[in-house]
């Protein structure tokens, strides 16, 4: 793959459109500082190619764009493509696939699409042009920093294992892992297979008794059937002499059914007689109210007229009569405002009323509490006393503490002398050296033991001293105790009592307040109502108005009195028809009632008939019962012959079933036979194929063929770099120290021909070092492009310079030099600014504020 031409948009640190174009040059530096946005230009060719990068997520985006797009035109193998990947933030990402197409008529050549239904198979079809995936593109073009001696600098068995990866045989390691689960699996199906063998031939092991055992049942079920046949005959002869009781029983069954009949219409009639004789009663005392409806209802009719002829009187009076609705509003709504304040009021006295039965309790409650106050105060005087007489208890108790110890030990002391003077013997004192006589020895013990005797006697002084100190300071320490809880119940008490003056204080200024203001007040409202004194202004008015009308011979009072009247029209006359439809309805249900009673009469003379013959059929039942052959006997015996031969059925079923089975388990048997054969041999193959795809199967055959290849192209390489004093072999196998051994040991060294003949590579450094690792680092990616079938055309090193001194960086310039025309673009990444002056084209990246920006110098 040649790079031709790349375009970079909202891709990592590149924001605004930027494009590079390869086609001037073969060997190039990409320079510039740190975080610069170098190593992302190898980004954006790995992305657009094989959709993969250092990152593969949105945050490949421009933090200030909202799509990332990168565009790669290349050619390979006489062919240009062009290669368009587009990821825009937050929706479906985007490839695109084109191939130049050959126009010889026209001088622009355009783009025929190969792009697939969806960005897999796309994809795909990018590796299969490339002939490389992801992996083994980068392994194979790019060179990165401290890859170029990974290989040489380790020992040989890990030399074995990075080239194993680097040719891509960690493959083989998994087909292994997958061989070895398949050949786990078959073993596990064998062991099953051979449990069910021998669950099968534990079962096949009873076929006789099994036949034996079916042979005997069937002669039993034979038995069965026939004396279960013997008795149904019998119990058939017995039945038929009892038909006719069979019958009488169906005489009685038909007796008792219309007897139940007859008995639940007799109830329903009952009920509906009891239902209708409650309706008439109910019917009657609506009568009883007859005169005062019907003299309500001659009232209304009367008002009626009358309110037709003071409309007619009222119609010349009709100004007058709106005039009268001003005052009486007023009148009305004055009055509606004097009952909500006397309502308030009194809401507002029963309350005070409620809350002052509470004051008597409150008050004693408070005394109670400030007679527990003064006790309390009085016990509280009496601490300081206590706390000077709990000093001194401790200060007896104190000194008998520290004198009794003394006494003790002067005790002891006196008790060691007198044993000693006791038991000395001779004229020397045994306790000063002194001459002593016998009466002096005598006197002195004397005078020691008297003193020991007033030593004790302050010991156990101190002693009673001591235990009654420790009582006093006990009972004093609990009293001072209680009354340290009697102060903080003081406190607590002081709190309530305050709490309990307030509430009693909040009570009597509400008592006064309603005395002096709010009683008088409800009084006043209540007089106004009574007396109809309230809106004086506009009963005055509406008195004048009245009068007025009155000389006209209109009566005002009287035209509001039968409207009242006939506004109840509603009433009055539902309770007229009411009554109407009582009067009308009463007759026919009283006939209604006569006749459910006369029905009942009949209906219960029926039933004395049905009674009377159904106890005559139960009589001649009975007498023929007493008559007729006990068959039940018979019956159960019958039950009993048929659940055996039931019995023997199933079990003669079960006998055969088990037999039949046999057949079917010789059959699976050799199923069974024949599959673990086939399972034992999967197992063998899947050994050998587990063996196989081990490190020393497949994998090392692949390394003993890939070496050849891989030290050719290394000699070729090194040829050009040591000016061709230098070559290179892999040696696998060489001899165990142990020289009885015959077998050779599995091995990965390097062995470097020069002048002066073969040496291991271990022998050599600086210069020498650093080529043969180049030379081996460019082989191992040529032989990795040649094995994925792709040619290695492009080259990109980030051997960090920066980390060399200036031999290295030297070496390595010239090493690039050597090589270029094996390669048809190299990329060399440094920041190093005494590098990049080495090579005559530059690709200058620098960070902006508006991104990365490529410049080509």
């Amino acid at each position: 793959m040649i790079p031709v031409l790349l375009s970079i948009e909202g891709f990592l640190s590149y924001r605004d459109p930027m494009e590079i174009d390869f086609r001037g040059f073969d060997l190039a530096c990409i320079s510039g500082e740190n975080g610069a946005g170098k190593s992302s230009i190898l980004d954006a060719v790995t992305w657009v190619l094989f959709g993969r990068a250092r990152r593969n997520d949105e945050s490949l985006i421009n933090l200030d764009s909202k799509t990332a797009i990168v565009s790669l035109v290349f050619d390979y193998e006489g062919n240009q493509y062009r290669v368009v990947r587009t990821n825009p933030r937050g929706e479906t990402k985007q490839l695109e696939l084109f191939i130049r197409k050959d126009q010889s008529e026209s001088s622009q050549a355009g783009w025929e699409p190969l792009t697939e239904r969806t960005l897999r198979e796309t994809d795909q079809i990018i590796i299969e042009i490339l002939r490389l995936d992801y992996e083994s593109f980068v392994n194979a073009s790019f060179l990165l920093q401290g890859d170029a001696d990974l290989f040489t600098q380790q020992n040989p068995s890990t030399r074995k294992r990075i080239l194993s990866q680097i040719l891509g045989l960690e493959i083989w390691e998994i087909y292994r892992k997958r061989t070895a689960s398949k050949r786990k699996a078959a073993e596990s199906d064998v062991d099953r297979l051979d449990g069910r063998l021998a669950e099968i031939n534990t079962e096949l092991e009873e076929e006789s008794q099994r036949k034996n055992q079916l042979s005997e049942l069937e002669k039993d079920l034979s038995q069965a059937r026939l004396t279960r046949k013997k008795a149904e005959d019998h119990l058939a002869e017995l039945q038929t002499s009892l038909g006719a009781l069979d019958e009488q029983k169906k005489l009685i069954l038909a007796l008792e059914s219309q007897v139940g009949k007859i008995t639940h219409t007799i109830n329903e009639l009952e009920k509906k007689a009891q239902l209708r004789e409650s309706e008439r009663k109910e019917l009657e005392a609506v009568l009883q109210d007859a005169e005062r409806i019907t003299l309500a209802y001659q009232d209304w009719q009367a008002a009626q007229r009358s309110l037709a002829e003071w409309e007619i009187v009222a119609e010349q009076f009709r100004e007058s009569e709106i005039k009268r609705q001003e005052p009486l509003l007023q009148i009305a709504a004055e009055k509606a405002r004097l009952l909500q304040a006397q309502s308030s009021l009194e809401s507002r006295y029963s309350e005070l009323v409620s809350s002052q039965k509470d004051l008597p309790g409150l008050s004693k409650q408070l005394a109670e509490i400030q007679t527990a106050i003064q006790d309390a105060e009085t016990r509280l005087e009496t601490r300081e006393s206590k706390v000077q007489d709990l000093d001194g208890a401790r200060q007896d108790q104190s000194d008998a503490k520290a004198e009794n110890p003394l006494l003790f030990q002067e005790m002891k002391d006196l008790e060691k002398r007198i044993a000693d003077l006791e038991v000395a013997d001779g004229a020397l004192c045994p306790l000063c050296g002194q001459e002593l006589s016998q009466a002096d020895r005598l006197k002195l013990i004397q005078s020691l033991k008297d003193n020991g005797k007033d030593l004790g006697d302050r010991y156990r002084i101190n002693q009673a001293t001591l235990q009654q100190a420790d009582r006093v300071v006990k009972e004093l320490q609990l009293q001072i105790t209680e009354l340290s809880l009697t102060e903080s119940s003081l406190r607590e008490l002081s709190k309530e009592a305050d709490q309990l003056n307030n509430a009693i204080t909040s009570l009597n200024e509400q008592q006064n307040a309603w005395d002096k203001t709010h009683q008088l007040e409800l009084a006043e409202i209540q007089r106004g109502l009574n007396s109809e004194t309230f809106a004086e202004e506009a009963r005055q008015q509406l008195k004048t108005l009245n009068a007025k009308l009155k000389k006209i011979g209109y009566d005002a009072d009287e035209h509001d009195r039968v409207r009242d009247l006939t506004n109840q029209a509603g009433l009055i006359q539902d309770q007229k028809a009411a009554l109407d439809r009582t009067e009308a309805t009463l007759k026919p249900l009283a006939r209604e009632i006569k006749e459910l009673q006369d029905q009942i009469s009949s209906e219960q003379k029926d039933l004395v008939d049905l009674a009377a013959e159904l106890e005559r059929g139960r009589q001649a039942l009975e007498t023929g019962k007493e008559n007729a052959p006990d068959t039940s006997q018979l019956e159960n015996q019958l039950l009993d012959f048929i659940e055996q031969e039931k019995v023997l059925e199933r079990e003669v079923g079960a006998a055969q079933q088990k037999v039949a089975v046999l057949e079917t388990q010789k059959s699976r048997k050799s199923e069974l036979e024949s599959r673990r054969e086939e399972v034992s041999q999967s197992v063998k193959l899947y050994k050998q194929l587990e063996s196989a795809f081990g490190k020393d199967g497949v994998p090392a055959l692949l390394i003993e063929q890939a070496l050849p290849n891989i030290e050719a192209k290394a000699n070729q390489i090194l040829d050009k770099l040591s000016g061709g004093t230098m070559s290179i072999r892999f040696l696998t196998q060489r001899e165990y120290k142990d020289s009885g051994r015959d077998d050779l040991k599995e091995t990965l060294d390097i062995q470097i021909r020069d002048l002066a003949g073969y040496r291991d590579y271990e022998l050599y450094s600086g210069g020498e070092s650093f080529r043969i690792n180049f030379a081996i680092r460019l082989a191992l990616s040529h032989v990795l492009a040649q094995r994925a079938g792709a040619r290695l055309q492009t080259l990109v090193i980030d051997e960090g310079f920066g980390s060399q001194d200036a031999i290295g960086r030297q070496r390595l310039i010239e090493a690039i030099n050597l090589v270029q025309d094996d390669f048809e673009k190299i990329l060399v990444i440094t920041h190093v600014e005494q590098i990049k002056e080495t090579f005559s084209t530059q690709i200058q990246v620098e960070k902006t504020p508006r991104g990365s920006q490529v410049s080509l110098v």
